[in-house]
């Protein structure tokens, strides 16, 4: 340990330039009380040629002297530097300190504003040659078209007179066109209103079967309940309750057939019982059938509540004779509207063509413009 001790030596290489150097010697004193100081003295000229020549080797600056002149720069730059230092220490007691480092970071600025300053010049140069090559190629294009223009005047001029001819015909095109235009649009003017009117009839026709519609909807649901036990059930009753007689009565009257119990056990006796309400013409309900209908609509007791409480089955037919009594009034006062419907949708699809004629008329005289 003691040999190791009497022969290790550190060294402690430190710049003075900035407040580090001053704050390491305050906080550790033993760095000037126990080490031993060697000052370097700074670089003479000749080293400071040398380091610089070195340096700028690798640059190509054209010719060895002019490498020579900016090494000498340098050179002179840095001395220059140092003895204002000196005198600036003299005058304001303020050491300002240039080291070999600071003559290297002078060398590489230069190095690198130079290889910028090429850049720059060389991305400029490239520019410019390539706008003279556009410009040259702009001018060959320019004659070219000068050539082909003088060929093309008498062309030119031939198709100036043939479009003077050309607008006179359009400007005749144009005045066939208001006209046929105008009477396109007293075609429209006419098909919107019969359109208007056709919607009218249909909107007022929907309305009216709107109130059979309810009516109809919940009587095939309650048919769509209906199996084949509830037919047996009704058809079970060897003398059927008042209001189950009533119901079959007015099913049979519907049916063209005798409002009886006998019949009516025959109509639910046949297979296609239900299928047959479900096809009924509705909208052929003999008229006969519906005087006959109205006695039993017109009963106060004849309601489906009512005819529940005796056959749930028979409630359904009820619904269904009730339902087919509202449409057919309904379709009486339908009836007509239906037809005027027609008719107006007839009279609208004839105005429709005519105009789609006279819009094709139209479109082909302005396509001609």
């Amino acid at each position: 340990i003691n040999r190791v001790r009497d022969n290790l030596h550190i060294i402690l290489c430190m710049s003075p330039v900035g407040e580090a150097f001053r704050s390491r010697c305050r906080q550790f004193p033993s760095l000037i009380n126990c080490c031993t100081i060697d000052w370097y003295m700074e670089w003479p000229a000749e080293a400071l040629n040398s380091v610089s020549q070195r340096f700028l080797s690798s640059v190509n600056l054209g010719t060895e002297e002019v490498g020579s002149a900016v090494a000498a720069m340098c050179v002179d730059i840095h001395i220059s530097v140092t003895e204002t230092s000196d005198r600036f220490f003299q005058e304001l007691r303020r050491k300002f300190y240039t080291t070999p480092k600071s003559y290297l970071d002078l060398i590489n600025l230069y190095m690198s504003l130079l290889a910028e300053k090429r850049e720059e010049l060389g991305t400029a140069r490239d520019r410019l040659l390539n706008g003279l090559f556009k410009l040259d190629q702009t001018n060959q294009v320019v004659a070219e078209m000068k050539v082909e223009l003088g060929a093309l005047q008498p062309v030119l001029e031939q198709k100036a007179a043939a479009t003077e001819v050309l607008l006179v015909q359009v400007a005749k095109d144009k005045v066939d066109a208001a006209i046929v235009e105008e009477k396109v649009s007293e075609e429209e003017a006419i098909a919107t209103a019969q359109a208007k009117v056709t919607e009218t009839i249909a909107a007022d026709a929907k309305a009216d079967l709107q109130e059979a519609m309810p009516a109809m909807e919940n009587a095939v649901k309650a048919l769509d309940s209906l199996n084949k036990g509830d037919i047996t059930e009704v058809k079970g009753f060897p003398k059927p309750p008042p209001l189950v007689q009533m119901t079959m009565e007015a099913v049979c009257i519907l049916l063209g057939e005798k409002p009886d119990w006998d019949t009516a056990k025959k109509l639910l006796s046949d297979a296609n019982f239900l299928k047959n309400l479900y096809d009924y013409d509705k909208d052929n309900i003999p008229d006969t059938a519906l005087k006959k209908l109205k006695k039993y609509i017109d009963n106060p007791e004849y309601l489906p509540d009512m005819v529940q409480r005796q056959s749930k089955a028979a409630m359904s037919l009820c619904m269904w004779t009730r339902a087919m009594d509202v449409y057919s009034r309904v379709a009486k006062v339908v009836g007509p509207k239906r037809e005027a419907l027609a008719e107006a949708e007839a009279s609208l699809a004839a105005t429709m063509a005519q105009l789609k004629e006279k819009q094709d008329q139209l479109q082909a005289v302005q396509d001609n413009v």
